[in-house]
């Protein structure tokens, strides 16, 4: 389920190479987002992979560990030289050539220095891949992984020429019917623990269907979630139509919720993090409260 970082970061990266006269395919096991849509290039991603084209070179683009490339996973290590580049603190370092950086906001960040090692002057379409990558994984540059270099990339990018009002537009002022509808729903499932400390949202498979919604759209939901205040996790148990529940851990940067999503299988970020669980919503909603009321008195 690719985000905005993902995405920017591997058109940004995908126009570089075929500027510099390289042969390259884009691939991804799921549909790009709509909201996402407005990119130049997303008509590039595939979902089958070309066996027959024995690639010198498979790069993959923020994931933190093999199983998340999805199907692609064995076939990406089939190529000659493999380039893992990611700045999640749980990344494996499972490529040939591993450049991982924590400390980036975005894996756009750790991109831009590449392409920046080929141009003082990126191209508007890789501006704005580059932008949209950095903004959506720093929340609009509002979540606390954003750093003084977050602002000045963007910065140099704004001058490449982007629309920022209308990249803003797409990814945070654009929302269909359906999602509005979702929303309600999620909202009135918001159940709050502990003296309101840990927030709790639900997605059923049943929301998705009544509102006419899409997964894609459950996308920053569990923000509501994190964001009331005196809450100090916030946490969102979305159900999947194979019957697993993914899990998104959100907090205020008190709380490490990459240790959190650890626990089950997961990973991330500090104040960011996910995981899924082979089990139906209520026994995850047991299980991760459990685990949520220890870190939280761990933390206190």
């Amino acid at each position: 389920q690719p985000d905005g970082d993902a995405i920017g970061s591997c058109l940004a990266l995908a126009h570089l190479l075929k500027i510099t006269g390289k042969s390259v395919d884009v691939y991804c096991q799921d549909k790009v987002p709509a909201y996402l849509q407005f990119l130049m290039g997303t008509e590039l991603f595939q979902a089958k992979y070309k066996k027959e084209m024995d690639y010198d070179l498979n790069i993959a683009i923020d994931c933190s560990d093999k199983e998340r490339l999805g199907i692609f996973s064995n076939d990406y290590l089939s190529a000659i030289h493999t380039v893992n580049i990611d700045h999640h603190i749980s990344n494996t370092l499972y490529a040939k050539t591993n450049l991982v950086d924590p400390k980036a906001a975005a894996t756009g960040e750790i991109i831009y220095r590449l392409v920046r090692a080929f141009t003082d002057k990126p191209c508007r379409d890789i501006a704005e891949a580059l932008y949209t990558a950095i903004s959506t994984d720093t929340g609009g540059f509002r979540f606390c992984n954003t750093t003084a270099h977050s602002y000045r990339i963007a910065a140099e990018l704004v001058d490449c020429g982007i629309d920022v009002e209308q990249i803003n537009t797409h990814l945070y002022k654009t929302n269909r019917l359906e999602r509005v509808r979702l929303l309600e729903r999620a909202l009135s499932s918001l159940t709050l623990y502990d003296d309101n400390r840990i927030a709790i949202i639900s997605i059923t498979q049943e929301d998705l269907f009544a509102t006419g919604a899409v997964e894609s759209e459950i996308e920053n939901i569990v923000n509501y979630a994190k964001d009331i205040i005196g809450v100090e996790l916030g946490i969102l148990l979305k159900e999947m139509n194979d019957g697993t529940v993914r899990i998104s851990f959100r907090s205020k940067g008190g709380i490490d919720v990459s240790k959190l999503a650890e626990q089950f299988e997961g990973g991330g970020h500090r104040a960011a993090a996910g995981a899924s669980l082979n089990m139906n919503i209520e026994q995850a909603r047991a299980g991760v409260l459990y685990a949520a009321r220890i870190a939280l008195e761990d933390y206190n």
